[in-house]
C-alpha cells in the first residue's frame, strides 16, 4: 500500500476518530484521579553528618512532603513515616553548597505499593564548617542582693569546665560559659545550689549536666557610736552619797553590722569603783567598760568622769511619846483608884 494511500485511510472520517480519542483520554482521567490519593505532610528536617562538618547558619526546620498513591494504602501513612534530611557526609572543605532533601520511609511505608513523593524545597543552601571539640570555663552567674548587714565572700562553681562541640570558629571564639542565675536574695548564710549551663545557640552543644554554685555569705563588719552611757558607781562608802556626776558618756564599737543594731548597754556597761573616795568634794574616776567579745572598742572613748560626793545626811533618831500606865488599887475604905505611871521608851 502506498503512503498515500495509508495517510488517506487515517483521515477518513477523522472527525468522528478524533472525538473518540478525546473520550478515552477523558475515561483514563478520570479513572486515574478515582483510583490515586494525594495527600501532604510536614516533616521535620534534619542535618547528618558524618565526616566532621557541621552547618553554621539555620535551616527550614520542617520541608512539606506530597506522596501519591492509591487511597486505602496512602491512608495507612503517617507523618512519621517519613524522614527528611540533609546529608554533609561528602563535603570535603569548608563553604557553601546547595544539598538536596533527602526523603526515606519507614519499614512499614516501604513495604505499600510504590509511592510518588515530592518535597518542597527540594534543596537547600547551607555554609558548612568543621565541627572541633574544646574545654570551656563555668562562669557562674549570681543575682540578688543578700539580707541586711550580710555580703556574698565568694562565689565558686564544680564543675568548673564543660566540653563543647561546634563549628571551629564558634568554638575558637568562646571561652566560657555561664550558669542559669542563681539569687542570693535575703540570704544570711551560705549555700549551694543545683543549676544549669546555658545553651549558646543553635549551633554550640554540650552534655546537660546539673552543675553546683556555692555562694559563701559573711557578715558585713561596721561600728556604732553609743553616747549618753549611764554610769554606774560601785563600791561607794556608806558615809557619802554622789550629790552630783555626769552621763555624758560616749564609746564606739567595732563589729558586726548586724549585732551593733540590736545591742543596747546594759546598766553594768560602763562602771566606776570609787571605793578610794573616803572624804567630801569632786573628783575625776576611772570608767571601766564591760564590752562582749563579739565586739571591739575604738579609742576616743571617754576615760573619767568628775564625780562630786558629799557627807551622807544621817537623820536623827525620832523619840516616841512616854506611853501611860493605869492601875487599878483599893484603898483602905475599899473605894476602887485608879494610879497612872508614865513610862518613857528608851
Amino acid at each position: 500500500m502506498k503512503a498515500k494511500q495509508v495517510f488517506d485511510k487515517l483521515i477518513e472520517n477523522w472527525q468522528v476518530k478524533a472525538i473518540c480519542f478525546v473520550i478515552s483520554l477523558f475515561l483514563y482521567v478520570i479513572y486515574q484521579n478515582q483510583s490515586v490519593d494525594k495527600k501532604v505532610f510536614s516533616v521535620p528536617l534534619s542535618v547528618e553528618s558524618k565526616n566532621g562538618f557541621v552547618s553554621i547558619q539555620p535551616h527550614p526546620r520542617t520541608v512539606a512532603v506530597s506522596a501519591r498513591g492509591k487511597a486505602e494504602e496512602l491512608a495507612q501513612v503517617r507523618e512519621s513515616d517519613l524522614k527528611a534530611y540533609i546529608d554533609l557526609t561528602y563535603v570535603s572543605k569548608d563553604g557553601s553548597y546547595d544539598f538536596p532533601v533527602l526523603i526515606t520511609l519507614s519499614d512499614s511505608a516501604s513495604v505499600l505499593n510504590p509511592l510518588e513523593l515530592k518535597v518542597t524545597p527540594e534543596s537547600v543552601r547551607l555554609r558548612v564548617e568543621e565541627e572541633i571539640t574544646s574545654y570551656v570555663d563555668i562562669e557562674p552567674l549570681v543575682s540578688g542582693k543578700p539580707a541586711y548587714g550580710y555580703s556574698v565572700k565568694s562565689v565558686s562553681v564544680s564543675p568548673d569546665q564543660i566540653a563543647i562541640n561546634g563549628p571551629k570558629t564558634m568554638i575558637e571564639n568562646l571561652k566560657a560559659l555561664r550558669t542559669l542565675n542563681v539569687t542570693t536574695s535575703n540570704a544570711k548564710r551560705s549555700f549551694t545550689a543545683k543549676t544549669k549551663v546555658e545553651q549558646k545557640g543553635l549551633f554550640i552543644k554540650h552534655d546537660d549536666i546539673d552543675v553546683s554554685v556555692t555562694v559563701e555569705i559573711e557578715e558585713l563588719e561596721g561600728s556604732k557610736k553609743f553616747t549618753k552611757i549611764p554610769v554606774k558607781i560601785i563600791n561607794l562608802s556608806p558615809e557619802l552619797e554622789v550629790s552630783a556626776k555626769t552621763n555624758d558618756v560616749t564609746v564606739t564599737l567595732n563589729g558586726s553590722l548586724v549585732s551593733l543594731d540590736s545591742f543596747k548597754p546594759d546598766e553594768k556597761f560602763v562602771t566606776a569603783d570609787v571605793s578610794h573616795i573616803t572624804s567630801p568634794g569632786t573628783f575625776y574616776v576611772n570608767l571601766s567598760y564591760t564590752v562582749p567579745k563579739r565586739f571591739t572598742m575604738s579609742d576616743g572613748y571617754t576615760k573619767s568622769i568628775p564625780v562630786t560626793f558629799s557627807v551622807r545626811q544621817v537623820a536623827p533618831a525620832q523619840s516616841e511619846p512616854d506611853e501611860e500606865k493605869i492601875t487599878v488599887v483599893e484603898d483602905d475604905t475599899g473605894k476602887l483608884d485608879e494610879k497612872v505611871e508614865k513610862d518613857k521608851k528608851r
